[in-house]
């Protein structure tokens, strides 16, 4: 497990894990063993060379036969269960004994949701061995790592979304050998490999431990409470699943049906009823979580979650549409695994200053707080084992040598997994701190993210309730609503930045900007209009920090790589702007406008460019990735084109406004790369830092589409002023700027920006320019009606989603952070891209 989860995983010996996780019960000191050896049946099978199938029944046998695990109960699971299971499961797992809600299954299926332990088993062949430390560049080690990815990417993921878990024990039995891992939300802890055959007293005893810890040992949430159907907060999910005559169906809207319905009331929409109904299908487990509100907690009862990031490793991301137990209302819950370092504030905490600083187009708390007691520990595991390797010769030379390791009942053995040599006076300095590094195990008050080689993220367990349940961005269905959605973020964004907060998201993506449905007044008449919601502040950081401290706040830069800026995927060390945010702004509307609008590009073409433009990336010497060709060379160009040099339009004004908005961008970039030559002539011995590895592609969530009829487009002549123009009504203006200025910037590379350039550049550098932009495009189409004919002929594609089908993946929700920095993992996709398109210089930008 070595070279794909460099900098996530820890080696411990069996005896320093069971000692450190499963401790004995009170009273207890040794734990009995069975008077002969159970696995002799298993050694036979594996001589024989049997097939996985064989060793697991002969391993599930001896475990169950001679009661190595009182209170669980080891099951093979031959079948997926529930609607949500992936297709690929594990071989066996561990369940609870004595459950009369969730009893053993004796139907041969996964039944994932009741698992305690999992238990993957290989036939012990040193070809898909994925313990195996021999032959990396053996053509085997391709199996292995098929291996390895196998259980990173399935298992203790699925287990991950399917359970509300702290951590995730998984036994990997391969032959007559097994290996023993933890997966929390920074990293995987996993033991020396243990020849359980020869060593049968060892591994007895362990079993006999970890059997004997409580559900919350074995990491299941306390916070969460399974409902059975014998509850009755069951039956009350049931009765609030079924519609209601009260919900307003926005597919069947009429402005009469809103006439009489008092607008400061709780309003249920059908799709929000929707949402919590298809959480609860297929025998979905229901849970009631506890989310913290002041000294005490308040209960949401859920289903399967809506949202689910992808990843063993990192935040964690869940959202569910959650039903309060008092009041019966529904709101958005957010289950996560927030990054908990000095300077990064809890999402909740932030929201409820942008609520109180009255910001518009953000979501409403209701009630949030961190679950006490349930902090990743893999970080600290690592710096204790670092310490221990640097003070212990004998092991640092033990770890050297790729030997299978017999374990013992002595000290740690660690395994550094550090993908960078040590320098010689790095050594020397590594062995001054491990002199004062204390002697005790785990040692309080351990100060993370010292050690030059770790970079896992030390996370911690955080609810967060607002009120509103919104639609995704890719429901939008003009270019129209697409622009007025965008706005209404915009706005947000420059509301915050410019207010009391001063703060920048620093994660403005397709899946933070959501659509919500209100209904206006406009006219004296009600209508349904959708606004934008400018979603998860979580990575959002105060401008005043920003200037003030450079250090990072965290080991790896945070963000969604299909649209963070150029500049940012180029350079990790560099802050985030004004100009960076405004540029992810552009990114998105770019991504849903090629996507779903009609345009000139063909299904082929309009699957080559999301693929090109926001999923490729490029990869220096080992360590570093940068932005890809095609998205480097738009900006760089000024011309929004595909990569085989079709120019991309869409037939109305939104042509005028991404050419617009291009010429800015392409102005600052080259300005920003001249500086950045300027910057690295003066200092040329200027290390560059290794980045953060690309997350998966791309690909939108599998909620359902609801469909919402006659809608009723925004009006941007009338309505209130907005802050923006208040504000700017005294700073001077940078021209015309509803003209759409077509002059195109040569493509080649200037050493000097043009004075046209740096003015153009100048309407990045604030909010202003771009607001009056969109809301100057917006207000000619609701004033023209051949424009607005216009807008209304430019409907999204006859198909909806005009991405090819059999490139779409199954994934629910964007991936918002590298999963795992899984460097294999990365290397693969680049590989099957170059296999798919050809060389990555085809896709450079003419």
């Amino acid at each position: 497990m070595t070279d794909d989860m460099a900098h996530k995983a820890v080696r411990l010996s069996v005896t320093g894990f069971v000692e450190r996780f499963w401790p004995l019960p009170p009273g207890v000191r040794s734990p009995p063993v069975p008077p002969e050896n159970p696995f002799c049946s298993v050694a036979t099978r594996v001589a024989n060379v049997a097939l996985e199938k064989d060793l697991g029944d002969a391993f599930i046998k001896a475990v169950n036969a001679y009661a190595l695990t009182p209170g669980l109960l080891l099951r093979a699971c031959a079948h997926r269960t529930g609607e949500g299971t992936s297709t690929l499961i594990a071989d066996g797992a561990f369940y609870r004994t004595g459950n009369t809600g969730a009893p053993v299954p004796e139907d041969g299926k996964s039944h994932v949701e009741d698992q305690i332990v999992i238990v993957e088993f290989e036939r012990g062949d040193t070809s898909v061995d994925a313990l195996s430390d021999y032959g990396q560049s053996c053509p085997e080690a391709k199996d292995r790592t098929d291996a390895r990815g196998q259980i990173t990417g399935y298992y203790a993921e699925k287990a991950f979304a399917h359970q509300h878990r702290t951590a995730l024990f998984l036994l990997f039995v391969s032959g007559t050998e097994c290996c023993i891992t933890r997966w929390d939300r920074s990293g995987v802890i996993f033991t020396v490999v243990l020849d359980y055959c020869k060593n049968w007293k060892m591994f007895c005893r362990t079993l006999w431990r970890m059997s004997q810890c409580t559900d919350e040992q074995l990491g299941l949430d306390p916070t969460a409470r399974r409902i059975y159907p014998s509850d009755p907060l069951y039956t009350m999910m049931e009765e609030e699943a079924q519609d209601h005559a009260s919900d307003i169906d926005l597919s069947k809207c009429d402005p009469s049906d809103l006439e009489g319905i008092a607008t400061d009331q709780p309003i249920v929409y059908t799709y929000v009823r929707q949402l919590f109904k298809t959480s609860l299908s297929h025998d979905a487990p229901r849970y009631m979580l506890d989310v913290p509100y002041g000294n005490g907690t308040r209960q949401y009862l859920v289903g399967r979650p809506i949202v689910i990031s992808k990843g063993a490793i990192g935040r964690g991301t869940l959202g569910f549409a959650a039903l309060n137990r008092e009041t019966r209302e529904f709101a958005w819950l957010k289950d996560c695994w927030r990054a908990d370092y000095p300077g990064v504030d809890p999402e909740g905490k932030i929201l409820r200053e942008l609520n109180e600083a009255q910001v518009p187009y953000i979501p409403t708390v209701v009630c949030y707080g961190d679950l006490p007691g349930q902090k990743t520990v893999s970080p600290e595991v690592w710096e204790w084992a670092q310490a221990r390797i640097h003070k212990d010769k004998r092991i640092a030379l033990a770890i050297r040598t790729p030997a299978r390791l017999e374990d013992s009942d002595g000290d740690l053995n660690t395994l550094q997994l550090s993908s960078s040599k040590t320098k010689p006076k790095q050594k020397q300095k590594q062995k001054a701190k491990s002199k004062s590094k204390s002697k005790s195990k785990l040692p309080p008050g351990l100060e993370l993210g010292k050690s030059e080689v770790c970079t896992m993220r030390l996370h911690q367990h955080a609810r967060l309730v607002v009120r509103e349940i919104a639609l995704p961005l890719k429901d939008f269905e003009t270019g129209n609503e697409l622009l007025s959605i965008i706005l209404d973020c915009l706005e947000a964004h420059y509301e915050v930045v410019n207010g009391t907060t001063s703060r920048l998201h620093r994660d403005i993506s397709s899946s933070n900007i959501m659509m919500l449905p209100q209904i206006v007044q406009n006219r004296g008449v009600k209508k349904i209009a959708f606004t934008g919601l400018l979603c998860d502040w979580e990575m959002s950081k105060r401008i005043d920090a920003q200037a003030g401290v450079r250090a990072p706040r965290q080991p790896i830069r945070s963000g969604t790589w299909q649209f963070k800026s150029v500049m940012l995927l180029n350079n990790v060390d560099k802050a985030v702007e004004i100009c960076d945010e405004l540029e992810s702004f552009f990114h998105v509307i770019v991504y849903h406008a090629v996507r779903y609008l009609n345009s000139n590009l063909n299904e082929t073409q309009v699957g080559d460019f999301i693929d090109e433009y926001f999923d490729t990336f490029k990869y220096h010497n080992g360590n570093k990735w940068s932005c890809g060709y095609l998205k480097q060379g738009v900006l760089q160009s000024g011309d929004l084109r595909t990569g085989d040099n079709a120019v991309v339009k869409f037939g109305h004004p939104l042509d005028s406004v991404l050419g617009e908005l291009l010429l800015w961008f392409h102005g600052n970039n080259v300005i920003q790369r001249y500086e950045e030559a300027v910057e690295q002539r003066a200092s040329p011995t200027l290390p560059t830092p290794a980045s953060s590895a690309p997350p998966a592609p791309l690909r939108l969530d599998n909620r359902p589409v609801v469909a919402q009829g006659n809608r009723w487009a925004r009006d941007r002549r009338d309505g209130p002023s907005r802050g923006w123009k208040r504000r700017r009504a005294d700073s001077t203006g940078n021209g015309d700027l509803e003209s759409s200025v077509m002059r195109r910037v040569p493509r080649a590379q200037l050493v000097v920006p043009t004075a046209e350039q740096r003015a153009l550049a100048e309407n990045v550098k604030t909010h202003d320019a771009f607001l009056q932009l969109l809301d100057s495009a917006l207000k000619r189409a609701s004033g023209d009606l051949e424009l607005t004919q216009n807008m209304l002929d430019n409907e999204r594609h006859p198909s909806g989603d005009r991405y090819p089908k059999e490139r779409r993946r199954d994934n629910t929700t964007a991936s918002i952070i590298p999963s795992g920095s899984l460097a294999e993992v990365t290397r693969s996709l680049c590989l099957r891209r170059s296999h798919s398109r050809g060389e990555a210089e085809a896709w450079k930008a003419p």
